[in-house]
């Protein structure tokens, strides 16, 4: 009878820890990702590259123009413009120390915008690059519709001192790379 006491008692103690036994969580109870100080960490922000020395890629490297004036990006940015006719053009202008693109890049849905994958001076080539791209910006729920999108942007780019000799502008669109527009903007 004791025996049967025993195993009824075991049985009711192993079923009560069931689960609670195996391998330990992978986070501590505070949710806090563990961490290994013997390895390096990333500190890179997402989306971002970085070489070896730490300065982005798209850092803007002043240096001389040919007319010994100095030329560095001050300022960058894309304003979306709605719909447009044909995607896959831009035109280059030029204000006082300001490079303005305005172009209609093809978006694969209906949920894709443009947006500034780059905008870099080369002060070897004394050349402005300028590069759009197609971003998602529906939410995790939202249906796109399944259809090709003109959408219009302007890109402004503004200097400090005088202006690239060359600006070149590409579209990153429908799995592919193309240069859309090319200008002398050295005044």
């Amino acid at each position: 009878m004791e025996r049967r006491t025993f195993l009824a008692g075991t049985a009711a103690a192993l079923s009560a820890v069931a689960g609670c036994v195996g391998e330990p969580p992978e986070t501590p109870d505070d949710g806090a990702e563990p961490t290994d100080t013997d390895e390096e960490t990333d500190t890179d922000t997402p989306g971002t590259d970085t070489p070896a020395d730490g300065t982005p890629d798209d850092t803007d490297t002043p240096g001389d123009t040919p007319s010994g004036a100095s030329t560095a990006i001050v300022s960058r940015s894309l304003e979306q413009q709605g719909e447009c006719d044909s995607g896959g053009n831009a035109s280059i202008s030029t204000e006082g120390t300001t490079v303005t693109v305005e172009g209609c890049i093809t978006g694969r849905n209906g949920c894709m915008y443009p947006a500034l994958a780059a905008a870099s001076y080369d002060a070897d080539a004394d050349e402005l690059t300028v590069r759009v791209t197609t971003e998602d910006e529906s939410d995790p729920d939202e249906a796109c519709t399944q259809a090709l999108v003109q959408r219009g942007y302007l890109v402004t780019v503004e200097f400090d001192g005088s202006l690239p000799g060359t600006t070149t502008v590409f579209h990153d669109s429908m799995d592919e790379e193309r240069q859309v527009a090319r200008a002398e903007t050295d005044g």
